[in-house]
């Protein structure tokens, strides 16, 4: 290919990237409008593949359940699993209007569940818009065990977080045998004197640890919803 014709693909696909950018965030500008006018929320993030057998699932759907009968609703993706189970929750308290699903079309393996019926539902064009929708207007977040997709929303919050682009709310990850805090005990790690650790310890310092193993669900939304000022029963 000649660099004539390179520059000529190079130049079409950014025209088409800076379309998509512009009708992506009209979009967004309308769910976050959305959003906003839910109600208390907070986000959980998870595997999809820890399903309903999983001591993860059975905390995680009766933590969101006794949260929803507070009035909080549970936002997360549209995929199953740790994703579907907050919103089994909210069904549990017999309030799907507490349901938001903000999902990922082009990721495959998401798709639509039993409990999303009487819920807000988003559908999100890309990871950018995506996590805009999950961060912003969230009192709390929730990381549980998840892999590659869980561990790109975390960082990206913690990031976030770090920097202010998203206002000051508590973050739980919550684990069984170490999942989390091993790995961040080795993250934090100095390599060598010179390179120093992977990650800062600092930037987990918003960070708390939650053994869901030692953790009843009841105790654990008593501390978060003090830990958010959140009072109404």
């Amino acid at each position: 290919m000649s660099v004539i014709s390179a520059r000529t693909t190079q130049c079409a696909m950014l025209d088409a990237h800076i379309e998509s950018v512009v009708r992506n965030a009209e979009h967004l500008q309308s769910v976050l409008r959305t959003l906003r006018g839910i109600g208390p929320q907070g986000t959980w993030l998870g595997s999809r593949t820890l399903g309903e057998d999983t001591d993860e699932y059975v905390w995680t759907v009766e933590v969101a359940r006794l949260l929803a009968l507070r009035g909080i609703g549970a936002k997360t993706g549209k995929g199953p699993g740790l994703m579907m189970a907050p919103h089994h929750g909210c069904f549990a308290a017999g309030r799907p209007d507490l349901v938001i699903a903000v999902g990922a079309g082009f990721i495959a393996g998401e798709r639509d569940h039993q409990y999303l019926k009487g819920g807000h539902v988003f559908e999100m064009p890309d990871f950018n818009t995506r996590h805009d929708g999950l961060f912003f207007n969230s009192l709390f977040h929730i990381g549980l065990p998840g892999r590659l997709g869980t561990c790109h929303e975390k960082f990206d919050l913690l990031n976030r977080l770090k920097h202010k682009l998203l206002p000051s709310a508590p973050v739980y990850l919550v684990e069984r045998d170490g999942y989390y805090s091993e790995l961040v005990k080795f993250l934090t790690g100095s390599v060598n004197k010179k390179v120093g650790p992977r990650v800062s310890l600092a930037d987990y310092e918003m960070v708390k640890f939650i053994n869901l193993l030692e953790t009843s669900p009841a105790v654990f939304a008593d501390a978060l919803c003090k830990d958010i000022g959140w009072t109404k029963a």
